[in-house]
């Protein structure tokens, strides 16, 4: 017998690493690929145009002033003008706005009179990083407005010098009221996105092994005889997974509410729809890679170099306003990203069906067109070195200690 030696299994080792191609890129590569992603993710280094809706009851020129000095600040994008504040609340729960921004009736009047009326932000909380930078950048716009303007007319009507004038400015107050997450509560903001990714990853890797399970047992070719039937084996292979990511996933919002206090504020009927479209869709997603995958090795990892960066690119934790417009695409391409947005927007907003209709919608469509692609490959190019003798033949079991029965496979090797 050769004795083993340091030496000599590190230099296996090393073989074994260069040989194997998706090892020696998820070691060598991955990392590269990702500190770039990543890297790339925040290269706007803040949240910019954020889309902001205005209520303007003055209607004067200081006002349009007001409003133009937002549009020209990089942090806002004004979007439209309300004329109620249930039409800002609306475009605010619905995401077609960040920021609401209300002006006064008689501002300007009551200036010129020597009084000052506050201006007022409305803000979506249910983002974190949507609150700090609207109302930091609110503040900034109207202080530096106001200064501005107070600085003119003390020039125009005192004759007063820059010096004079810092000493006796009185700038126009700001007040800003932040929805959803009044109390800037990290665990609101983050628990759900938390939940969903690590539901995503556990589905990921119990589908993604369902059939390559079968490929390294040396079952796999039992199921030709139901290659011009493929959706028999998908429905077979993901049926008990689809019911264990919804008990799952209502066990964990439970646990989340209940013991921790997330905001459970919305529709379960809509929550329960987002539940089942995300899962439908990481189930026709992880499917796909199980057919594609020689081995559960293999599967894992393709797995997981999906699942990993989901969660950053979703939009979630960084806007995609901010994102550069190819992470923005790679994004949307993601199941994660649909599914944090409905369960934000249903539980922590309390939006009803209308506002989850785009996010259920492109979820079925990604389960779809992901289950489609595995059944073609199925029918067509999986079994197609399968012989008709193949598929008929019974499937070998292992042999059952004496007295308790033996498996035998009938005359196709399943049945439905």
């Amino acid at each position: 017998m050769t004795e083993l030696k340091v030496g000599g299994v590190i230099a296996d080792e090393w073989r074994h690493i260069i040989k194997d191609r998706r090892l020696f890129l998820i070691l060598f590569i991955v990392p590269v690929m990702y500190t770039l992603l990543f890297g790339s993710l925040y290269t706007h280094h803040k949240v910019t145009e954020m889309t902001t809706i205005v209520m303007d009851e003055d209607q004067s020129p200081l006002s349009r002033q007001i409003i133009q000095a937002f549009e020209e600040s990089e942090s806002f994008q004004v979007t439209r003008e309300a004329h109620t504040e249930e039409e800002v609340r609306r475009a605010i729960a619905s995401g077609e706005a960040k920021v609401g921004l209300f002006i006064p009736s008689r501002f300007e009047a009551s200036l010129k009179q020597g009084q000052t009326l506050p201006l007022l932000t409305w803000v979506d909380g249910s983002n974190m990083l949507y609150s700090n930078s609207a109302t930091k950048g609110a503040n900034e716009v109207i202080t530096t407005f106001s200064m501005g303007l107070s600085a003119k007319k003390m020039k125009l009507q005192q004759g007063l010098q820059d010096e004079q004038v810092a000493n006796v400015l009185s700038p126009i107050p700001f007040r800003y009221r932040v929805l959803y997450n009044p109390t800037f509560n990290y665990s609101d903001f983050m628990m759900y996105g938390l939940v969903g990714a690590i539901l995503q990853q556990v589905l990921f890797l119990g589908i993604s092994l369902t059939v390559t399970r079968e490929k390294d047992g040396g079952t796999w070719q039992r199921y030709a005889a139901w290659k011009r039937d493929p959706w028999r084996i998908a429905y077979a292979k993901t049926a008990p997974y689809f019911l264990i990511n919804l008990f799952n996933t209502t066990i964990a919002l439970l646990i989340a509410s209940y013991l921790f206090g997330a905001p459970l504020a919305g529709s379960l009927f809509a929550g329960l729809a987002v539940v089942m479209s995300f899962t439908f869709a990481v189930c026709g997603i992880g499917y796909l890679i199980s057919m594609f995958s020689g081995n559960q090795l293999g599967a894992t990892q393709t797995a997981m170099l999906i699942a990993v960066p989901s969660f950053l690119l979703s939009g979630f934790t960084w806007p995609f306003e901010a994102m550069p417009r190819a992470l923005q695409v790679l994004g949307h391409l993601l199941p994660l990203t649909y599914f944090l947005d409905g369960v934000r927007s249903v539980f922590v907003k309390a939006n009803d069906y209308s506002a989850i209709g785009y996010d259920c919608l492109a979820l079925v469509m990604m389960g779809l067109v992901t289950f489609m692609a595995a059944m073609l490959l199925t029918r067509f190019a999986v079994f197609r070195k399968t012989t008709p003798e193949d598929a008929a033949a019974p499937v070998a079991v292992r042999a059952e200690p004496a007295g308790t029965g033996t498996a035998t496979g009938n005359g196709s090797g399943l049945t439905l």
